[in-house]
């Protein structure tokens, strides 16, 4: 770690403006209090400050990386002490020494320097201790922001893994089905067979393409819908139906990878499993006054069939997966009526940690 006085030119420009005035107010202080002329007030001024905003940066060394870990608080202040009396050493010795080669035709001046050092010390131990206060409060500034970047990569690396652990929680059922309706259709519908893997195969694709990336376009996400969808109508045949109602300033918004899936998958799974009958499901999107994508995916029920079991795993980590995106615990709503299910999101277009589309 730099010198913080040195990282950059506004901070050094700063130090040297602090010390500019405190030389300014030397002077003046020697010239008005002691009745010394200007000149060699000035030059005392100059001397004494110039040498201590050289130590000054040099103490930061010593600061820096002294372990302060290790030793306790008395084993601290004496080694400051110590520091404290070596640099005051060096300070009154080397500025007394210049100021006598400087101003040795002064009589009376060479006579106050002699008897000033006492509160020059006074005035030195005040400096040091201003330097070193300024160096403890920035090395902890430091450290406090080190410790707060390392926990928000901490907790972005920890909600990453949860957002893959949900999204990778693909109904295994629904690949064994379409694996064994494929097989059944080897023999009798070979081309049909073919297509269908094609399909599995790309929706497949497309889901593991989540590890890489955590967003999409709703345009893509469709699209694995469809493939989606296609297989599963190979299995329904004429009891899916599926509209789609989408504006086209809609379809470039984004949203999570993967998200309308386990909705789809419900809706077919409480809809077109639990009835005889023909069953619609409907996705339609709009765009909210401020900007948000909303997705409704409405389907028709049988509220006479008897309820398949399950716990609700794909809503739960869809409200999940939205709470961890964009820190929204209101952005799935559900609207059941007598025979129609409507699952409502509303998907913010910033992301809350900024996963690249």
């Amino acid at each position: 770690m730099k010198n913080p006085f040195l990282i950059s030119l506004t901070n050094t420009l700063i130090y040297l403006a602090v010390w500019i005035l405190i030389a300014g107010v030397h002077a003046v202080i020697l010239w008005i209090v002691t009745g010394m002329e200007p000149g060699p007030a000035v030059i005392d001024s100059l001397v004494y400050n110039i040498l201590f905003a050289g130590i000054g940066l040099s103490l930061w060394y010593s600061i820096r990386y002294y372990n302060m870990e290790r030793d306790t608080i008395a084993s601290r202040l004496l080694n400051h002490a110590l520091i404290a009396l070596v640099v005051l050493g060096v300070w009154l010795g080397v500025g007394h020494l210049v100021l006598r080669s400087i101003l040795a035709s002064n009589s009376g001046y060479l006579e106050f320097l002699d008897s000033s050092m006492p509160w020059r010390a006074i005035t030195g131990v005040f400096l040091y201790s201003i330097v070193v206060m300024v160096y403890y409060l920035y090395i902890n500034s430091e450290d406090r922001q080190e410790r707060i970047r390392k926990e928000s990569a901490l907790q972005l690396q920890v909600r990453e893994a949860e957002i893959e652990s949900l999204k990778s929680q693909i109904n295994p059922h629904f690949l064994f089905n379409s694996l064994n309706s494929a097989s059944s259709l080897i023999s009798r519908e070979p081309a049909q067979a073919r297509e269908m893997i094609v399909r599995l195969s790309s929706f497949l694709r497309y889901s593991l393409e989540t590890r890489s990336s955590g967003i999409t376009t709703l345009e893509k996400e469709l699209e694995n819908i469809r493939y989606y969808l296609e297989i599963e109508k190979v299995r329904f045949g004429d009891r899916l139906h599926f509209d789609l109602t989408v504006p086209t300033a809609c379809q470039g918004k984004t949203l999570p990878h993967m998200i309308l899936q386990p909705l789809v998958e419900n809706a077919i799974k409480h809809g077109v499993y639990e009835s005889t009958e023909p069953v619609r499901i409907n996705l339609a999107t709009t765009l909210s006054t401020n900007g948000e994508l909303v997705v409704e995916l409405t389907n028709d029920f049988d509220p006479e069939a008897a309820p398949r079991k399950g716990k609700g795993i794909g809503l739960i980590n869809t409200r999940n997966r939205l709470m961890l995106e964009y820190d929204c615990s209101d952005c799935l709503e559900i609207d059941k009526k007598a025979t129609t299910y409507t699952v409502r999101l509303r998907i913010p277009q910033t992301v809350r940690n900024e996963r690249a589309v």
